[in-house]
């Protein structure tokens, strides 16, 4: 009989050779100490060609699950849009051409908005200025630029360089005009802070909230006069919804195309704009046409981009193929990751395999406030994965830790380094328990970003991921008998169904990362 799995994967957690301000290695971690000293392990690149970015990339949660689960690398979609703009075919797709030509022939207006950066996590700039273009070529009159501000993928307090990059293409395009300026904890809540969302919505389409000059006196009030919800200093995800003088809202009649491309938050945004049931206190739906680049949702029928490479592109992912086998298999992680650990790493197939149990532990406390309590729900996880490895009811047991990534983000290294300390207790508690039942613990990382919390070359808070390779450690009592090779994050696919005994579909290009073992 095979042994029992365990997948741990602590979000966020690179290598970094570079000790300084890094909250990995400035941590007390006796139990990754112990395990990278004691067991096999081997380093997996996370970033650009690896998961399917392009070069020079930084990795991601839901391009390393993605990945994770799919035993291939994954083409993501960042690549896919910018392949399809080159080609002219993103502007074939029915459900763009419907939203510009309603502006064509009713004289009314196209909103684009979106969050305007650089690093191709949740969305680039690129794509903003590819649709600008597009609609001057179609002649359209009126179109309004919605700004969402990052800060967090990208610096802290980064916004006016990439207000400066969309205005020169205002100017260079003769197109366009920013109408709207928020941070991204209101436009991208993901986990269902509904008064966030609404807040967003209210902004966008009644014009309700703060009222200034110019987008860049949006973000120079915010720097000046507002704080963070956790009570630190101001930065680009945290600027207040805001509205340029003039404009009146998003009016019955006009198109929206949203250019965000990573599903997960731009969901409940979508939802406010288009779905008769909308969780929130929306003041009013409207009648509009809208799009997104994909499909932000299985239910999400206007989207612009094929969902060529999701499940149904997509066959014999892990798993499919752990219950096509008859085996049972569990996912557990804490709010901010559970679409990460469930539909993500199931190719963003929404409904779980046969067999396939899930448990969201709720996050307790508001994003914002991570910084001031970075052990977040980690220890309530943890107590459930020991009660579910003791009921003896999973063969695999797919299980995240959100605080390295999740507080990383907050730019606050001696938080960062108490999420470190605190994902590390976690993890052996976990550790001991299923090696006490002589099962398998892999412990492994999506990507980097708590390893380097400064940027090296400005000497400022680094908030975003990182571009570092993660580790991949076997624990168990058979230890000896295993050696690792280095690889990439798909390749824990190939090497779980190896030690379950499962023969690795043809699908899956993926290698195993065990080279040599006496016995198992």
């Amino acid at each position: 009989m095979k042994k029992r799995v365990v997948l741990i994967i602590r979000d966020g957690w690179g290598i970094n050779s570079n000790s300084e301000y890094n909250a990995v290695t400035n941590a007390n971690t006796p139990n990754m100490d112990l395990y990278l000293k004691k067991y096999p392990n081997a380093v997996l690149d996370a970033a650009g060609l690896a998961v399917g970015l392009p070069a020079g990339y930084q990795g991601s949660s839901e391009v390393g699950h993605l990945n994770i689960g799919a035993g291939r690398i994954v083409e993501q979609e960042l690549k896919r849009i910018n392949d399809a703009i080159d080609s002219g075919l993103l502007f074939e797709n029915y459900n763009i051409q419907k939203a510009i030509n309603n502006c064509r022939m009713n004289n009314s207006s196209l909103h684009v908005m979106g969050l305007v950066q650089n690093e191709g996590v949740h969305a680039h700039q690129e794509h903003l200025f590819a649709i600008m273009r597009y609609a001057k070529e179609q002649d359209i009159k009126k179109l309004y630029i919605h700004f969402f501000a990052d800060g967090r993928d990208t610096p802290p307090r980064s916004a006016l360089n990439f207000l400066r990059a969309v205005n020169e293409k205002i100017q260079e395009y003769q197109i366009g005009e920013i109408v709207t300026l928020m941070g991204r904890y209101y436009a991208m809540d993901r986990a269902r802070s509904w008064h966030l969302t609404t807040q967003a919505y209210n902004t966008l389409t009644k014009a309700e909230g703060i009222k200034v000059n110019t987008p860049e006196e949006a973000i120079k009030r915010a720097y000046e006069n507002d704080i963070a919800p956790d009570g630190s200093e101001m930065t680009d995800e945290y600027i207040p919804p805001t509205i340029i003088d003039g404009f009146s809202g998003i009016k019955d009649g006009d198109s929206v195309v949203h250019f965000n491309y990573r599903q997960d938050r731009a969901i409940q945004l979508t939802q406010a704009f288009i779905e008769d049931e909308y969780p929130g206190q929306r003041w009013k739906k409207l009648n509009i046409v809208y799009c997104g680049l994909t499909r932000y949702y299985d239910a999400f029928p206007f989207f612009v981009l094929e969902p060529m490479d999701e499940s149904e592109g997509m066959h014999n992912l892990l798993g499919q193929v752990i219950s096509d086998n008859g085996l049972t298999q569990l996912r557990i992680s804490e709010t901010q990751k559970f679409r990460h650990v469930t539909s993500f790493f199931n190719g963003k197939l929404i409904e779980p395999f046969k067999n396939e149990s899930r448990i969201e532990v709720k996050s307790i406390y508001d994003p914002a406030t991570f910084a001031e309590h970075p052990e977040m729900n980690a220890y309530d996880v943890t107590e459930r994965v020991i009660e579910e490895i003791n009921s003896n009811k999973f063969d695999v047991i797919i299980l995240n830790f959100a605080n390295c990534d999740m507080v990383g983000h907050t730019g606050n290294y001696e938080s960062a380094i108490k999420a470190v300390e605190v994902v590390d207790e976690c993890v052996g508690k976990v550790v001991e328990e299923i090696l006490s039942q002589d099962g398998i613990a892999l412990v492994t990382a999506d990507h980097g970003n708590v390893e380097e919390m400064i940027d090296y070359n400005t000497g400022l808070p680094k908030t975003a991921h990182t571009k570092n390779p993660v580790e991949f450690i076997y624990i168990a009592n058979d230890y000896k008998n295993i050696k690792l090779k280095n690889g990439i994050l798909s390749d824990i696919a190939t090497t779980i169904l190896f030690l379950l005994g499962i023969e690795k579909p043809k699908e899956m290009t993926s290698q195993n990362l065990i080279y040599s073992t006496l016995s198992l």
